[in-house]
């Protein structure tokens, strides 16, 4: 059902376990302006309850857009994800701080375009191949979902798919060179 309501518009995808610092209640709070002045994109929340969560998830469950514009999935199989990441048009990414962030590499696999917060990790991670944003307000969240939509309108937004990725083998193969360096130390 969810992905026949969001098939063809303009559908913004989060992947992240719901905690505090995923940036999960500014995405909604930047949604819910953005809805109110009209705007019709979705938001796609898949991920399961984290810790410190109780009152973001009453707001997502007892949500007026919720089932509508709001969907949020906490457990998704990868069949699913799959086809949520082949339905949307952008991985929305306003973590406060992170580690990897594999949905990154997911969504360049998946050819999704990426707007994420401006974190040294992002950049290092994604580089030229996401849009970013700065800010801790739903206004600076919603400007930058606007003028990210506008030019993907205009064909001139960030692509993921050419974004360097590695395979596990070659991570794997870093993560041995890097402990060979340091135990020759």
């Amino acid at each position: 059902q969810l992905l026949d309501r969001v098939a063809g518009q303009d559908t913004f995808l989060m992947v992240r376990t719901l905690e505090p610092r995923k940036g999960h209640a500014l995405a909604l709070s930047a949604f819910e302006s953005l809805w109110a002045a009209g705007g019709e994109a979705n938001l796609v929340i898949v991920g399961k309850k984290g810790w410190l969560v109780d009152k973001l998830v009453d707001r997502l469950e007892q949500h007026p857009q919720a089932g509508k514009r709001l969907f949020w999935v906490s457990g998704a199989t990868d069949e699913f994800l799959e086809r949520v990441y082949q339905s949307s048009c952008c991985l929305l990414v306003p973590s406060e701080g992170e580690g990897f962030c594999l949905p990154l590499i997911e969504a360049a696999h998946h050819r999704l375009p990426i707007l994420a917060r401006d974190l040294p990790v992002f950049r290092e991670v994604a580089g030229d191949h996401a849009s970013y944003f700065t800010g801790t307000e739903p206004k600076q969240l919603a400007d930058a979902i606007t003028r990210w939509l506008d030019m993907r309108r205009e064909d001139r937004h960030p692509r993921s798919e050419s974004m360097p990725v590695l395979t596990w083998a070659e991570s794997a193969a870093q993560l041995m060179a890097a402990a060979t360096r340091q135990a020759n130390r």
